[in-house]
């Protein structure tokens, strides 16, 4: 992997959209343009092996998420690679691949990825060896689909914003498959940041998980 420089702060205000790439090789610019958002819950994360390496602990409610300096994203292309791990059946772990928008209206669109719980494997007829994928926007309107990928793989995660009468329309891709499409109610003048967790989430299994888990981000991608 190569470093890269984040035209992130550029002192004119009219430069909009500007790309961002972050492959989690380099310990400053990590610093630099990432904060910890976990909100009093461990700040189990590191840069390791050339990835941005997630843990919760086991029969906990943690909730590890980091997210950008930077929330002036709008238009454009979101892309995570995350390598998906193994999940015991039903816990209630969760990787988060996201973009927030924080105030008076919040907005949030995501990629939810874990086991699943009993309904929601069911619904996606996943097999044993596969994680279930929420593909959500959480408000304005609220919709969710939900998918599988094979566990114990690396996997691309992709989102599309475009404009529809100044409002986003949202595009969900799994590996390259165009797997949802939703017109949204949120403006284009409402920017977001982006944000990388894993949080052991009630809503994504059945029980508390057994056992300490983990993700590896190896790379976000903004175009």
């Amino acid at each position: 992997m190569t470093s890269c420089t984040h035209p992130l702060f550029l002192k004119k205000a009219t430069v909009k959209n500007l790309p961002f790439v972050e492959t989690f090789n380099n310990q400053e610019n990590f610093n630099t343009y990432w904060k910890d958002n976990s909100f009093g819950h461990p700040k189990s994360y590191q840069l390791e092996k050339e990835t941005l390496k997630i843990t919760t602990r086991a029969n906990s409610t943690d909730r590890v998420k980091v997210k950008t300096k930077r929330k002036d994203f709008g238009i454009g292309t979101y892309e995570w690679k995350i390598y998906v791990p193994k999940f015991n059946l039903h816990d209630q772990c969760s990787i988060g691949a996201f973009i927030y928008h924080s105030g008076k209206r919040p907005y949030e669109l995501d990629f939810e990825i874990g086991s699943g719980n009993i309904e929601d494997r069911k619904e996606a007829n996943a097999k044993p060896n596969e994680a279930t994928v929420h593909c959500t926007s959480q408000n304005h309107p609220n919709s969710s689909g939900t998918f599988t990928v094979a566990t114990e793989q690396w996997h691309t995660f992709k989102m599309e914003l475009t404009a529809v009468n100044k409002k986003y329309f949202v595009k969900w891709y799994i590996n390259t498959i165009l797997v949802k499409s939703l017109q949204t109610d949120i403006k284009i003048k409402h920017k977001f940041s982006v944000h990388n967790s894993l949080e052991n989430l009630s809503f994504m299994g059945e029980q508390l998980p057994e056992k300490e888990n983990y993700v590896l981000f190896d790379s976000f991608r903004f175009y």
